[in-house]
């Protein structure tokens, strides 16, 4: 059942400027119609007091396809200045992108509509307190275990989709924080926490919190008024400063990061890497930050790739009609228990490969994918690689679907999971032995979480004054 974001006149006039605005740039045609099915995709995706996992892989998809866009015209380039086929490759995404968020709408619609009294009662029924103390916990515990996950291979992929419980108790105890109006205090401190302390990761980590912070606010959007279109084109703006700052020192801070050892690794200690990202910060100017804009808009872009692979596919490589999608589920399925030969994921060799570009492999810390899009492109082409993208959108939304009606009789711990489950999956750049891989392992995990641990962790969420529940039934 669906109860859509409702936007008043001023808001919703404020938005069609923007987006007929879209006519006064180069590619402004282009810009119009990614922006309309933009709007189109949000407006039925995201519904008040429905998770907002998939509107975050939404926004972050769209933006990594649109910046190639923005590149162009920032540089006063035509859009083909890199490749004759970048207009092909941007349709083809944004096409693909409209197909796969098809079922997963399907299944949002599904869900029932709630509203702020049910809402309100699914939260009463779980304690605040008892949420934060599994955070803390689980902070330390699955870190820890992480950071000794290296040293057993072959269980990486599982200790990183049990890593991932600590999101389902961040989350449970964010929305109980707003819902109740306590704690709030140390859900600003933990967040904060969870912000500075990724930067001490090789791998940026600290946009996650962003994403689960920006989960948890699109929540409880029900109405978009002027004040609220004034503050998102606000943190806009910050966050494409705050991009191109973190561009420009990025390369060097990794540098230190792992001591010139071109691995993605951390070799230094928390306070050392603190002090370099200090120094860096006070080191950098306007001159930089400006110099760093094109470098941001083509880092965040990532349909190059794509026009680079259709120049070569099938004019030089012939479309590989499944090959590349059966090696992959191979790859995936098969324990490295049962066959230690299978070799290592390698992202790099293959961009090389399709794209005809020279990239260092992962032997010297570098790993750079094609996206999952493009890989359905390479076995089936232009129409053909809409078929593996519907199914990818019907595996989202029919176990999201799953997981929300099955996880638990409440409706807050059942956000919690989707969440923790399916927010790795934002990028549009995700090679597809990445994607599928992680996918696979984390629903094997959180099915087995379902059956064995999850009723235990609500008996011991149970608020103290738990009255009876109203249950939560999808469909």
């Amino acid at each position: 059942m669906k109860a859509n974001i409702k936007f008043d006149d001023t808001s919703g006039a404020i938005l069609l400027l923007l987006l007929l605005c879209q006519f006064l740039f180069n590619n402004g045609l282009l810009l119009f119609c990614g922006f309309s099915l933009f709007y189109f995709l949000f407006y039925n995706i995201q519904q008040p007091f429905k998770p907002s996992v998939f509107t975050v892989i939404l926004f972050y998809h769209f933006l990594q396809i649109t910046a190639a866009i923005w590149q162009s015209n920032y540089m006063d380039e035509e859009l083909t200045w890199r490749s004759p086929e970048q207009l092909t490759a941007i349709i083809l995404s944004y096409v693909g992108l409209a197909i796969m968020f098809l079922p997963m709408i399907y299944f949002q619609n599904k869900l029932p509509a709630l509203n702020d009294k049910i809402f309100r009662k699914h939260a009463e029924k779980l304690s605040t307190d008892k949420a934060m103390r599994l955070y803390v916990i689980s902070f330390f515990g699955f870190n820890a275990l992480v950071g000794v996950a290296y040293f057993v291979p072959a269980l990486i992929q599982l200790i990183y989709s049990l890593a991932n419980v600590k999101w389902i108790f961040f989350l449970v105890f964010a929305l109980l924080a707003v819902i109740k109006k306590e704690r709030m205090n140390l859900l600003i401190i933990f967040s904060l926490f969870e912000f500075m302390l990724g930067f001490f990761s090789y791998f940026s980590e600290f946009k996650t919190i962003i994403f689960f912070l920006l989960f948890v606010g699109l929540i409880f959007l029900r109405t978009v008024n002027f004040n609220k279109v004034i503050v998102l084109i606000i943190s806009l703006f910050a966050l494409f400063y705050a991009g191109l700052f973190w561009t420009s020192i990025k390369d060097e801070y990794r540098e230190f990061l792992n001591q010139g050892s071109k691995s993605q690794t951390v070799q230094v200690d928390e306070s050392a890497a603190l002090d370099k990202l200090t120094s860096l910060s006070q080191s950098k100017d306007a001159a930089a930050l400006d110099g760093a804009a094109e470098n941001f808009m083509d880092r965040l872009q990532y349909t190059y790739h794509f026009a680079k692979t259709i120049e070569r596919v099938p004019a030089i490589i012939p479309y590989q009609e499944g090959k590349n999608w059966l090696k992959t589920l191979k790859f995936v399925l098969t324990p490295r228990l049962i066959d230690p030969n299978k070799g290592s994921y390698d992202a790099s060799t293959k961009t090389t490969q399709y794209t005809g570009i020279s990239y260092s492999n992962a032997a010297r810390g570098t790993s750079v994918s094609l996206g999952y899009f493009v890989d359905c492109y390479i076995d089936f082409g232009y129409l053909g690689m809409m078929i593996p993208l519907l199914l990818i959108g019907y595996l989202f939304g029919s176990t999201y679907y799953y997981f929300m009606k099955s996880s638990s009789n409440n409706y807050i711990f059942n956000i919690a999971v989707v969440g923790a489950l399916y927010m790795e999956f934002f990028a549009f750049e995700s090679d597809n032995i990445f994607f599928i891989g992680r996918l696979y392992i984390d629903l094997v995990v959180f099915l087995l979480l379902r059956i064995f641990v999850f009723p235990q962790l609500m008996f011991f969420l149970r608020a103290s004054s738990e009255k009876d529940i109203v249950h939560y039934k999808a469909g």
